[in-house]
């Protein structure tokens, strides 16, 4: 016969059952009194806010409705600047994370969508965390672009192209100004198929370049942004570059210090002609200057 001596046999008594059904139950009801109470319209005023002081835009939402649980989706957003064309988007949502809430936390995870379908391209998307609802402490912002249409973002100078990339950065306070940031974080894109017009090289003349590849990447820290990779290859030639952008609030006015050595291409050397432009032997390197700030960027030769 065998020993059933070594076997135990757990049976929770009826008292421990009642106290976890009640604990899932007011759990439950927690979670629906934080829904119910929420302060969506106080939230998505401040997102807007922040979104409007960190990019120096001007933002306008058509209309905006809430999404269960603990979800704001904004509709038809359009995102102007003095000098700039306007961004039109389709939609963009934030969804608050349940459990950060419950310990007076913030998380949010952001979707920007170009336009309304439901593919996965067109879009930018993120996880926002800070300590606090008030932003005061450290920001976390994560994310990626997805196949964003580039021609619909910089229509002023980009009239083809598509973006992927990735970002990580932290900000230390969430009451960063125009001359002190404090915090770093890494961004890093790859564009194809780009074609930037409207190139201003002074005397009233501008210049189109055709590229099928351009990455570039910066690595952050404080006020400054070095470049750790920025090089191209197309038709017109192939660059590569180095140097650093000062941040500035609102960002377009950023200011640019970079050097760029680009070998000159076949679909180049028709361009310089046609333009006056000095021009060495095909596969000649030659350097220039990009100074100025993000909105009125310059090339000097």
């Amino acid at each position: 016969m065998g020993d059933d001596r070594g076997i135990m046999t757990i049976k929770w008594p009826e008292a421990w059952r009642e106290i976890l059904a009640w604990t899932a139950a007011g759990i439950t009801i927690l979670v629906l009194c934080l829904m119910a109470t929420f302060p969506y319209g106080m939230l998505q005023a401040r997102i807007v806010a922040e979104l409007k002081r960190a990019s120096g835009m001007e933002i306008r939402v058509a209309d905006w409705t809430l999404e269960l649980p603990l979800g704001l989706e904004w509709q038809n957003i359009t995102l102007s600047q003095q000098n700039w064309t306007p961004i039109q988007l389709a939609m963009l949502q934030a969804k608050l994370g349940v459990m950060k809430a419950l310990g007076g936390t913030l998380g949010l995870d952001i979707v920007a969508k170009l336009n309304e379908t439901a593919s996965s391209t067109g879009l930018a998307k993120g996880t926002v965390t800070a300590p606090s609802f008030s932003l005061a402490g450290p920001v976390t912002i994560k994310g990626q672009v997805q196949q964003v249409d580039l021609s619909k973002v910089l229509r002023r100078y980009v009239t083809h192209g598509t973006l992927n990339g990735d970002f990580s950065h932290r900000v230390d306070s969430g009451q960063a100004t125009s001359t002190t940031i404090k915090g770093e974080g890494m961004w890093t894109a790859e564009a194809t198929d780009l074609v930037v017009d409207q190139i201003p090289l002074g005397n009233g003349r501008t210049l189109s370049l055709t590229f099928s590849k351009v990455s570039a990447g910066l690595a952050c820290r404080d006020l400054r942004c070095d470049v750790t990779q920025m090089k191209g290859e197309g038709i017109d030639g192939s660059f590569t570059g180095e140097g650093y952008i000062t941040i500035q609030q609102p960002m377009q006015q950023s200011q640019l210090n970079l050097t760029v050595t680009v070998i000159p291409g076949p679909g180049f050397a028709s361009k310089a002609g046609t333009l006056g432009i000095p021009l060495p032997p095909l596969g000649t390197p030659m350097t220039v200057k990009i100074i100025g700030t993000l909105a009125q960027a310059r090339i000097a030769l």
